[in-house]
């Protein structure tokens, strides 16, 4: 024993740590190859997606918004009911009532209408005049 430390129970710590960052490392190694084999096989993907005439840095510029989007309905998933009640009043008084529940389903029922206009006859007068009725019953969020 040197200053308080039993030298030799203090090796054995030592090596066990160094022998634990040895598998990290071997780990990383491995984790690595694997995921630049996956790596390879996204970008066959986007070649063939781009010889099948898709411009490849828009398709790139879809995928990363749908992760991205993911992530932000993750983000709220996280959170307790009463955070997540905070959050949608916070953002109702920033104005994104979009992101709100209520706001998708607002959006979804004027696709819905907006799709009344599409094939009703030559014109679309029909189908705009039953679209400008049901907005009527819609009010305004202030």
């Amino acid at each position: 024993m040197s200053n308080g430390f039993d030298s030799a129970v203090l090796k054995r710590f030592v090596t066990d740590i160094e022998r634990h960052h040895e598998t990290i490392a071997s780990y990383k190694g491995e984790h690595a190859q694997r995921v630049k084999s996956v790596q390879e096989l996204i970008t066959e993907v986007f070649d063939r997606a781009k010889d099948a005439g898709i411009p490849r840095k828009e398709l790139k510029t879809v995928i990363k918004e749908r992760r991205l989007l993911v992530q932000i309905e993750n983000l709220r998933e996280e959170l307790e009911e009463d955070q997540q009640e905070t959050l949608d009043q916070i953002k109702h008084a920033l104005g994104m009532i979009s992101d709100l529940p209520l706001g998708e389903a607002a959006l979804k029922r004027s696709d819905a209408i907006d799709s009344l206009t599409d094939d009703d006859d030559e014109d679309g007068a029909a189908g705009k005049a039953n679209a400008a009725a049901l907005r009527g019953g819609i009010a305004p969020l202030n």
